[in-house]
């Protein structure tokens, strides 16, 4: 009898494309054709999937098609630059029904709920999750979590940076309150996320976060604090059905790391760490 095969996800984040940056989209490039010869029986998008989706729809249609087009089967999660955010800093694009509307328009769903062997892979939309737009997700998460197996959490956001009870509240990771009501409602065994451009694979407090790298950009010391590695690629999670799990970053010859930091022409300047 043959040992039941493990379920391969490939997990790309924060592909910010627009064919107004050339850059980007030769990146994305590679990154599509490597994970399209790995033939992973999943690929999960989390967020950022378009450079500025949040102010031109059309940039979303692009994003999406440019996504489908590696040719595996796939879901997606939207991020601050797809749907708007809402933190406590001043956003020029809050999250708003307007937004989530049109990503829905075009992927169909904020989130998604997928059972393969051993696992229950769970996508949300951590942009809406602190608003009062998130209330229909909150509903699908205790569904969700009720009688499921174990359970992959993807965000765009991170749950937290360093600690479960970190009191940070800057843009980085998903806002104390939300993460504290998630986690009261579900423990998952990981959480696979974006955002932060660095990849990382700890477990702060026992719960193993894995961070992916971005296929677009970093954003170099002078702008942002180091928490893990700033590099480009994909990441590999293999699933087996009796639990086990591995994540493996997967480097791909040829990125460019731009350094956004030093690309004013993208999103504006961006002011250098105190």
């Amino acid at each position: 009898m043959h040992a039941a095969q493990p379920f391969r996800v490939a997990q790309l984040s924060d592909a910010h494309l627009s064919p107004r940056i050339p850059g980007f989209e030769r990146n994305f490039d590679l990154v599509a054709a490597a994970i399209r010869a790995a033939g992973p029986e999943l690929l999960v998008a989390t967020g950022d999937l378009s450079l500025d989706g949040a102010g031109d729809a059309a940039e979303l249609a692009h994003a999406r098609a440019r996504h489908a087009a590696i040719g595996c089967p796939w879901l997606a999660i939207p991020g601050n630059h797809d749907v708007g955010d809402t933190t406590l800093l001043p956003q020029a694009q809050p999250v708003g029904a307007a937004r989530l509307r049109a990503w829905e328009g075009e992927f169909g769903s904020l989130g998604f709920v997928r059972d393969v062997p051993g696992w229950r892979l769970l996508g949300l939309d951590t942009q809406s999750l602190p608003d009062a737009c998130g209330a229909a997700q909150w509903e699908a998460l205790r569904a969700a979590a009720a009688g499921a197996p174990r359970v992959a959490l993807f965000l765009h956001k991170p749950l937290m940076l360093e600690a479960e009870d970190e009191a940070e509240r800057g843009p980085w990771a998903l806002l104390p309150g939300a993460r504290a009501r998630l986690l009261a409602l579900l423990r998952p065994a990981f959480v696979a996320s974006g955002h932060v451009h660095q990849w990382r694979d700890h477990a702060p407090g026992g719960l193993r976060q894995v961070w992916a790298p971005a296929t677009s950009f970093i954003l170099g010391d002078r702008f942002q604090r180091l928490h893990g590695e700033k590099c480009l690629g994909w990441v590999e999670h293999i699933l087996h059905p009796d639990g086990r799990a591995e994540h493996h970053l997967r480097r791909v010859p040829g990125l460019v790391p731009h350094d956004l930091g030093e690309m004013p022409e993208v999103y504006g300047p961006h002011a250098p760490l105190a």
